[in-house]
Order: C-alpha cells, then sequence, then structure tokens
C-alpha cells in the first residue's frame, strides 16, 4: 500500500531559505533524513571539462556577490588568518591547511556570532 502525500507548492529557493534559518541541530537532522543531499554535495566533476565549468561558475558567483570588487588582504579569511596571510603561505604551508581543514568535522565546530551585515556565502 502506498501513501500519497500532497504535493505543496514549494520552491528550490524557499527551500534554500529555510535550510538557512535552521539551527545546527534541524540542519543535522535534515542530512539524517535526507541522506541523499550529503551524497549529491560529494559528487565531484568527472571530467576536467565539468571541473573548468564549476571553476568558472563559482568564480562568476563569488564575483557577483562581491560586487566585482576585489577582497583586501586585510579581510578575514580562515581560523586566525587574513586573506593576505593566506597568500602569503608556501604551497606546502597552504596544502597542510587545507588538509587540517578537511579532517575538522564541521557539523561540531561552535557557531559563532556574526554582524548584523554579514552576507552569506550562499
Amino acid at each position: 500500500m502506498t501513501t500519497s502525500m500532497p504535493t505543496l507548492p514549494v520552491s528550490v529557493e524557499q527551500l534554500a531559505i529555510a535550510i538557512r534559518q535552521m539551527s545546527l541541530a534541524d540542519r543535522k537532522r535534515l542530512l539524517e533524513l535526507a541522506p541523499e543531499l550529503r551524497e549529491a554535495a560529494l559528487i565531484l566533476p568527472r571530467t576536467l571539462k565539468e571541473a573548468r565549468a564549476a571553476v568558472e561558475y563559482t568564480q562568476a558567483a563569488v564575483q557577483t556577490t562581491l560586487g566585482g570588487e576585489r577582497l583586501s588582504p586585510d579581510t578575514p579569511f580562515f581560523d586566525d588568518l587574513t586573506l593576505g596571510q593566506y597568500l602569503d603561505l608556501t604551497e606546502d604551508d597552504r596544502a597542510r591547511l587545507w588538509g587540517k581543514w578537511a579532517t575538522d568535522n564541521l557539523n561540531e565546530l561552535e557557531e559563532q556570532e556574526v554582524r548584523p551585515d554579514a552576507l552569506s556565502a550562499g
């Protein structure tokens, strides 16, 4: 026997807004209920052409978000680093940092307060 679920007129954009407003605990619960979301996020481009297209899309989205302005070297980047400090690192040091960040469980990070005028990365 199948159960019929009513179709709600909810757009992907409306879902995104709702997800952004969720607490960390609710987001974790959502991923437990819909593990396909995590799997879809982990799918990597299969070809070099797809990878380049993904990079170009991301660069364009970032430029649009920044209004075409470049970030200042004093812009906070990650942890205690500014963008300028990060860019001054050697490739080996950057690789070590990314290796460390990749092993950190982002879902276990403590939520931080942000300025009221902060913009979402999404």
